[in-house]
């Protein structure tokens, strides 16, 4: 018995490391690629792990954690959906919040939307990628009443918490008048700072027409074909510095930006940390970065996977001479 514990610990432990990127598994979710790195492993079907039965017992002898649990479900949603179910009812039955959302984001995946909205539409604070979801839910009037402000308000909570798809789709629709007026100086800042996460569709809205003649390849990564579709839809013909986004968004949001950082807005840090950090479309100046990611780090209230990019960071910085 005990060596099959030990089994069981295993394949959740080696599917742990990989789950923080599952949500991203599907179309609306793709992985960025720094996680598609890490999640690029043979898949793992029923017949390779534990059945939920023995996980069941081992969950109530205690020898299963609750995070291991929604790991191992949120792995299976792929290729054994009613595994995946069962496990993140039992890993929810005793109120976890976290199951719950992944559970939400399950039947959202599964087009059964009343039942997703039960558990994306409560009061809870939810994960990023379940407002995600339910913002989609609400563009698309899947299983709720179509509303763009209330999708502009899940997007928001979604960004707000470090999910890179939130932020992108937050700052699409801030980029045209569904669910509330225009926004550019938001959209940009919001697709800014999605594309420094990794989220290609953000990356390629700002950074693509800039570079006409520049190949379709790993710049855009896994969302290529998408990408480019949209860029040749919305840019036709078009540089950056022509677009409503760059001169009503970028030049116009700069200061703003920079009073809310001063103000003590993290993202607003973040924003203007990384842009003098890359370059981009400030002058690449370190101390100014460096200023900036030291108040985040400081201030710890950040998402972890943002405050690891910014500690990163700091350290090639600090080893290189000031610029």
């Amino acid at each position: 018995m005990k060596k099959l514990i030990i089994a069981i610990n295993l394949v959740i432990i080696a599917m742990s490391a990989t789950a923080s990127g599952r949500n991203n598994l599907f179309s609306l979710f793709k992985l960025n690629p720094k996680q598609s790195q890490n999640v690029a492993v043979k898949k793992h079907k029923a017949a390779d792990g534990p059945s939920f039965e023995t996980l069941k017992g081992q969950y109530e002898k205690g020898a299963v954690s609750t995070d291991s649990l929604i790991n191992y479900g949120v792995h299976q949603m792929k290729d054994n959906p009613a595994l995946a179910e069962s496990c993140l009812k039992l890993a929810a039955s005793n109120g976890n919040q976290k199951a719950n959302d992944y559970l939400g984001f399950f039947y959202f995946q599964q087009k059964d939307y009343d039942t997703a909205k039960k558990y994306l539409e409560s009061k809870a604070d939810h994960e990023g990628f379940a407002y995600t979801a339910l913002g989609s839910m609400f563009l698309e009037g899947k299983g709720v009443t179509e509303d763009g402000e209330k999708a502009r308000e899940n997007y928001h909570k979604g960004a707000l918490k470090g999910y890179p798809r939130g932020m992108t789709l937050y700052a699409n629709l801030l980029g045209t008048k569904n669910g509330g007026s225009l926004d550019y100086p938001d959209a940009f800042f919001w697709h800014y700072i999605a594309g420094e996460l990794g989220e290609n569709l953000s990356r390629v809205t700002l950074f693509r027409p800039m570079l006409p003649q520049a190949p379709a390849t790993d710049e855009v990564g896994q969302d290529a074909q998408q990408a480019l579709l949209w860029i040749e839809k919305v840019h036709t013909g078009m540089k950056l510095q022509d677009q409503p986004i760059y001169k009503e968004g970028f030049l116009k949001g700069l200061k703003e930006s920079e009073r809310a950082a001063d103000a003590g807005d993290d993202w607003a840090r973040f924003y203007l940390g990384s842009m003098n950090y890359n370059g981009d479309f400030l002058n690449q100046n370190y101390p100014q970065a460096i200023r900036y990611y030291e108040q985040i780090v400081k201030n710890g209230k950040l998402p972890a996977t943002v405050i690891s990019t910014v500690k990163d960071r700091l350290a090639e910085m600090q080893k290189t001479p000031k610029k």
